[in-house]
């Protein structure tokens, strides 16, 4: 945390400084197999029985939607990958040079092997039997990420902020591993999600940022973070905690 804090502004993709990933198309091949467990190591085998069981999240389509316009209305390049397009190796190829990382989509935690199989899913490749393209980034594979120019990650998807606890190393997490791959700081959740509101929490989240960047003043994701959750939870049905305070800032301010 004191490196991120401390560590020098890395120049970012001037055309397209966001990167927008939302509304994954995820298979409905039927029934999960009776030879795939949660107690598989093996990614592509164990989640591809997960495949049937991923519904659509269509409100990570608006989001993605919401955060083009705010940031694309300051005069800000957003590049989106959507359905189809938000492949796992899109944006393993795609992130990086970015200085905000956008990624709603299904989360998974893994206790079983310390996280390590805890995964975002996102659209398979042509190559789906490939795991570098099988739909799932993994834990392992998000450390691989290159997010040095990275100043924020939004991981609008279930559970990003939760897993396991690991002796001397402390809660091991999706978050986790875009901060080991170089992004300062982490917006995730610590339960499951609600489709709708998190999308409401992201776009006025993401409006609060773009504003201080045309002003040109150093942005405050906390307090940005807090304003969305305040105005969120002034709708009556989303005035429950549920819906607005999984979302936490993992990072320096």
């Amino acid at each position: 945390m004191l490196n991120l804090r401390q560590r020098a502004g890395n120049a970012s993709n001037s055309e397209a400084p966001v990167l927008s990933v939302g509304d994954p198309s995820y298979p409905r091949s039927g029934e999960p197999s009776s030879e795939s467990t949660n107690e598989g190591i093996d990614s592509g085998t164990r989640y591809a029985s997960l495949g049937g069981q991923l519904p659509r999240l269509p409100f990570t389509a608006w989001e993605s939607s919401w955060v083009n316009d705010v940031f694309g209305k300051r005069g800000f390049g957003v590049e989106r990958l959507i359905g189809e397009q938000a492949t796992e190796a899109n944006v393993r190829t795609q992130s990086a040079g970015r200085r905000y990382l956008h990624l709603a989509c299904h989360g998974l935690a893994d206790h079983a092997h310390g996280n390590l199989f805890g995964s975002l899913a996102l659209t398979p490749g042509a190559a789906a039997s490939v795991p570098a393209d099988d739909g799932f980034l993994t834990l392992a594979e998000i450390y691989e990420l290159d997010l040095r120019s990275c100043e924020l990650t939004i991981l609008s998807a279930c559970n990003t902020n939760y897993g396991p606890q690991q002796r001397g190393e402390g809660v091991w997490t999706l978050s986790r591993g875009f901060l080991v791959a170089g992004s300062r700081r982490v917006v995730a959740s610590n339960w499951v999600v609600d489709d709708q509101a998190a999308a409401s929490v992201i776009s006025y989240f993401a409006s609060g940022i773009a504003n201080a960047e045309e002003k040109q003043q150093p942005v405050d994701y906390a307090q940005s973070l807090n304003a969305a959750k305040k105005w969120v939870r002034q709708q009556e049905k989303w005035s429950s905690p549920y819906y607005w305070a999984t979302f936490v800032l993992v990072g320096p301010n």
